[in-house]
C-alpha cells in the first residue's frame, strides 16, 4: 500500500508540473527518486524474507540500476501469473496519477480551479 500511495502522490505532482509546463523543484525530484527506491527496496526485502527468496550482495545498487526489470521478474518468479496483476496495477497507478496531475494542472491554468 505504501508503494502505491507514494507512486500516486509523486506522479500527481509530476503530472501537475508537466501540465503547467513548470520545472519541479530539485528537492521534489530528489525526494521522489530516492523515496521510490527506498520503498521498493524495503518492500522487496520484506517480501523476499516471507517467501524465502535469496538476495544478491548489493541489492541497493542493483535496484538503482535496473529496478524496472527486477520488479517484474521478481513478481512473476514468486507469484506466477498473478504477478502480472501487480505489474499492471503498478503501471495503471503510475500512468493514471500522471494523467490526473496533468488534467488538474490544465484546469488550474485555465482558471477553472
Amino acid at each position: 500500500m505504501l508503494l502505491y500511495a507514494f507512486v500516486i502522490t509523486s506522479e500527481i505532482g509530476h503530472g501537475f508540473y508537466i501540465g503547467t509546463e513548470g520545472e519541479p523543484p530539485r528537492a521534489f525530484t530528489v525526494a521522489s527518486g530516492i523515496g521510490l527506491l527506498w520503498i521498493l527496496g524495503w518492500w522487496l526485502r520484506r517480501d523476499s524474507r516471507l517467501r524465502g527468496f535469496p538476495w544478491i550482495y548489493d541489492m541497493g545498487m542493483f535496484l538503482y540500476m535496473v529496478w524496472p526489470f527486477i520488479m517484474p521478474y521478481y513478481l512473476i518468479k514468486t507469484r506466477g501469473a498473478r504477478g502480472l496483476l501487480g505489474i499492471l496495477g503498478f503501471a495503471a497507478a503510475y500512468i493514471g496519477a500522471l494523467i490526473v496531475g496533468a488534467t488538474v494542472a490544465s484546469l488550474f491554468v485555465q482558471g477553472i480551479f
